[in-house]
This record gives C-alpha cells, sequence and structure tokens, in this order.
C-alpha cells in the first residue's frame, strides 16, 4: 500500500475520497490477513480477537474469490479521532455539529465516474445473494447470515422536507422469498419517511463500503427531534471528510448512490410488506423469541417480523476485489461521538454554557448512557441539572443512564466518574427515576415487557453535582504537584519509565495533583 503525496489536512481530505484510499493512508495501522478467511464465524471472530487494535483487511476469502473484508476501522478512539481530522476524541462531537451547520453539498457524477457502477447485475440474475456478497454470520446462536453492514441512503422528494438521510439498517435475505426483511430503528428518519408513505414503494440504494464521512453518518445516532427530517446528512458527511460526496445516480431505481461505495443494493423499501427475519422467528411465529446475532448492547439480539419488505432490483459494484464491511459490536467509539452531538446541542439550546462536555465510553453502549459536566455559575443555575437529565431521558429514547458532574470531574475518566458518585450522590436525593414507562428501545433486553415490546421501565438519573451552598464541603483534596521541579530527583528517562508504569487514571491524578 502506497500513502498520498500530500500530507496533514490536505492528505487526510484527499484520504477520504475513498475507502481504498483511506486504507492506504492509514498504513501501518491496517494488518493484512493473506491466509484464507470464512465469512461464516472465522472474520467476525478474528475481529472479536483484534478489537481495540489495528484495522483488519482479509484479502483471501472463502467462496468469494473477487471480494475483500475489512473490519475495526473505527476501534481506536485515536484513530477514530484522525479519520476526523480532530487532535482528540473528545472533540468530534463539535466537529460533527459544524458540519451540520455547514454541509458541503454532493456533487453528482456520471456513470463513468463510478467505480461501484463498473460491474452491474440484474435482480433476474441472481439467485441467492450470499451468492455475491460475503455476508458474514457472527456466532454459532445467529439465526443466519444476516447483513447489516449497509449504508441505507433515501433522497428527495421522499425525505420531508428535502435533503438526504442515511442509516444502517439490518437485512436478512433468506432463501426462496420475494423480499429481504429490512429492521428501521422505531422513531428514526428511515422509519418516519416510510410511515408518511403507507403501501408505497420507495426507491433506496443500500452502499457497502462508501467514504469514511458516509459509513460515519450512516452508523452515528442523530437524533431526530434535535437533527430534523431536512438535515443533509450527505452534505455532513462530505463537511466530515472535508469533500463533497459523489453521487450517481442508480441503474435501475429513481434513486441516487454514493459512487465511490465498492458495492451497491438497488431497490425499494416497501411499507406495510410484513418479512420475517429468520425460519426459525417464522415458525415459532412469534416477535422477539428467535435469536439473531449480536446486538449494540452487547445481548444476543431477537428476531422480528419488520414491518416493511426490501425488493432488491440490481447490484452493481467494482470490479477489483470490492471490499465488504464486517459489522463489529465491541468498540463502539464511531457511533458515540454523534449521541454526544445531539446531546451536547440540545443542552446548549436549553441553557447555553451551563454544559462544559459530554461524554460516552464503550462501558455505556451506544444507546445505553451519557455523563455530561456541569458548571453552575450562579444561584440560579441550581436544579438546572436536572431539568438537564430529565431532557435527556425524554428525548433520546432507550438511554437508560444520565450521569450529571461538576466541571472538577474528568468525565472521560470513568473511574473518576465512579468517585463522584460514591462520594457525591444522596441516594435519597440524587437518585432519580425519568420516563417510567414511556416509550424504550427494543434492543435492550431489561425494557422489555410482557406483550410491550419497547416500553421503558425507566432510566436512572445521579445528580453527582455539589450543591452551591455546599461547595466548601467538597473541596477536592490537591498535592503541590504543578510546583515541584522533579529533575532535581528523576532524569528525563527515570520520569518518562515512571509515568508509562503508571495506570491511565493515576496519570489523571499525577497530572492535576487531585488526591
Amino acid at each position: 500500500m502506497s500513502k498520498p503525496a500530500e500530507s496533514g489536512e490536505a492528505g487526510r481530505i484527499e484520504a477520504l475520497k475513498s475507502l481504498r484510499t483511506t486504507l492506504d493512508w492509514l498504513g501501518d495501522e491496517v494488518h493484512s490477513i493473506a491466509n484464507e478467511v470464512d465469512p461464516v464465524i472465522e472474520m467476525t471472530a478474528i475481529t472479536k480477537a483484534f478489537d481495540g487494535s489495528k484495522a483488519l483487511v482479509a484479502e483471501n476469502i472463502k467462496d468469494y474469490p473477487n471480494a475483500r473484508m475489512y473490519s475495526n476501522l473505527y476501534a481506536t478512539p485515536e484513530r477514530t479521532a484522525r479519520l476526523f481530522g480532530v487532535p482528540e476524541y473528545k472533540d468530534i462531537k463539535h466537529k460533527i455539529l459544524d458540519a451540520y451547520r455547514n454541509p458541503i453539498a454532493a456533487n453528482h457524477v456520471e456513470s463513468a465516474d463510478a467505480p461501484v457502477q463498473e460491474t452491474v447485475i440484474a435482480a433476474e440474475d441472481i439467485e441467492r445473494v450470499t451468492d455475491i456478497l460475503p455476508i458474514v454470520m457472527h456466532t454459532n446462536q445467529d439465526g443466519g447470515r444476516i447483513f447489516g453492514s449497509g449504508c441505507h441512503l433515501i433522497g428527495p422528494p421522499w425525505v420531508p422536507g428535502g435533503g438526504n438521510t442515511i442509516s444502517m439498517y439490518r437485512m436478512a435475505f433468506r432463501d426462496n422469498q420475494q423480499y429481504a426483511s429490512i429492521n428501521m430503528v422505531p422513531g428514526g428518519q428511515g422509519d418516519v419517511v416510510c410511515q408518511r408513505h403507507p403501501g408505497e414503494k420507495i426507491p433506496i440504494t443500500v452502499n457497502c463500503s462508501p467514504p469514511v464521512g458516509a459509513e460515519l453518518m450512516a452508523v452515528g445516532t442523530l437524533n431526530p427531534v434535535i437533527f430534523p427530517g431536512q438535515t443533509d446528512k450527505i452534505g455532513m458527511a462530505g463537511a466530515l471528510q472535508g469533500s463533497a460526496v459523489d453521487l450517481v445516480k442508480a441503474k435501475t431505481v429513481d434513486a441516487y448512490a454514493i459512487a465511490q461505495s465498492e458495492w451497491v443494493m438497488e431497490g425499494y423499501v416497501i411499507e406495510g410488506e410484513r418479512v420475517w427475519e429468520t425460519d426459525q422467528a417464522e415458525q415459532l411465529g412469534r416477535q422477539g423469541e428467535a435469536p439473531l446475532h449480536p446486538e449494540w448492547a452487547r445481548y444476543m439480539g431477537r428476531a422480528y417480523r419488520t414491518p416493511r419488505a426490501f425488493e432488491l432490483t440490481a447490484i452493481t459494484h467494482r470490479a477489483d476485489k470490492p471490499f465488504y464491511y464486517t459489522p463489529h459490536f465491541g468498540a463502539i467509539w464511531y457511533t458515540i461521538p454523534f449521541v454526544c452531538a445531539s446531546i451536547y446541542e440540545m443542552c446548549e439550546r436549553m441553557a447555553p454554557g451551563f454544559v462544559l462536555d459530554v461524554a460516552g465510553f464503550t462501558g455505556l453502549t451506544t444507546w445505553g448512557g451519557i455523563v455530561v459536566q456541569v458548571s453552575k455559575r450562579r444561584r440560579s443555575d441550581e436544579g438546572m441539572q436536572r431539568n438537564i437529565m430529565g431532557s435527556i431521558m425524554s428525548v433520546h429514547r432507550g438511554l437508560r443512564l444520565c450521569v450529571v458532574v461538576d466541571e472538577d470531574i474528568d468525565i472521560w475518566e470513568p473511574e473518576d466518574v465512579l468517585w463522584a458518585i460514591e462520594s457525591r450522590v444522596s441516594p435519597r436525593r440524587d437518585v432519580v427515576v425519568y420516563n417510567e414507562y414511556g416509550r424504550g428501545q427494543a434492543f435492550q433486553p431489561s425494557e422489555l415487557k410482557t406483550g410491550q415490546i419497547s416500553v421503558a421501565d425507566g432510566g436512572l438519573g445521579l445528580d453527582a453535582t455539589v450543591p452551591l451552598d455546599q461547595k466548601g464541603q467538597f473541596e477536592r483534596a490537591v498535592y503541590p504537584v504543578a510546583e515541584m521541579d522533579f529533575s532535581r530527583w528523576f532524569s528525563d528517562q527515570e520520569m518518562a519509565d515512571l509515568r508509562n508504569q503508571q495506570d491511565r487514571y493515576f496519570k489523571f491524578l499525577a497530572r492535576t495533583g487531585y488526591a
């Protein structure tokens, strides 16, 4: 692999125009696997075994000589920050909000300039989708080979207010079925579009392995209340990668595809056409009982009869060994910034300047929880942290935990957050249950009620802030680290060696002087 001639931000922008150039640009951060890999079980096991490390590229796929697979592209916060073009991972949410305010409109190209249309296969020439696409099977408990790596693009005039919506939904292409299932997140923008058109066929393209900006916009969760339907997600994708996303007219439907993708499935979403996701689910005839595959909450997902279906009309792809993406549900560094951006934007609208930062980390999962850092500037700010918690729990359906802390707590250090909870939360006064029996998130098993799917048993709010009138009782002990000249006792190498031995949290405490 070779790196682009340009470096810095210009090099990043050029590299992110396609997945291929991105992988070249990452250089040593990508590990290639030469030996044959089976998309059934083996690829996902490899992905999980080396999650949080290098991006992985499998060059030799069993039964698919003209395909490659990749995974773990966003497996570390450092690499994710590099892809977004920001110095630190915590800054990504601001990049997302800037992209929302300053989108770069899509660039429309002809088919001759669209690598993804180098090969076109009509639906009537496809016996099974799995003959063409190396769709993975994650675990031995899976209900089959479930397609979960497509970026679903719906454009005008179907999206309310115009613009383009792009999301990632799971699909199941079962043998001898007229239509595939497509499971859209309830309340999301794709779901809203479809509900507005009952019984209609909505043209759509399913883009697999597009440029990074588009993939991040598809997998990232932007709250539809805060970012309405007319939000130009393709324009945001362009702003994230630094250049316009190339769109090309689809071959068989009145829609557009992402020209620099590796694969595209063209077709229609049919609202009201119900399809079971797996054979076992259909045999049982009951929702949410048959196993599917691992879900975002890290539990085994369950199969459903989806309220809409997908009709395939064609598959297009690059001629030279197109890359197929392997979804993984461990490292979720690519989704957290979007949740943080949505919450930060909402809080800034409610109380400008009150919320300093919003954080999430892997232990909280995609929808599971959030930590908010606030600054009580005056007496009238007291209580606003409770308003913030209630609003977050109401707007972000399925959120189970919201912790609010003061400005002296590092919200990106989980142990510091736990210390704040342990030392500042009164179980009687500061633990609040919000949204009890409100609309929940079906992917969280504890929210499922008998006969009532997706009904929440409430979200937990923890007010770990210090009351303004008690600030003096909660003053953190600080050692005079900043005042010391440690070169009196240690060489530079000795200090470096000692600091390398420190746990991350102790490095934070040492840097701040906090006890």
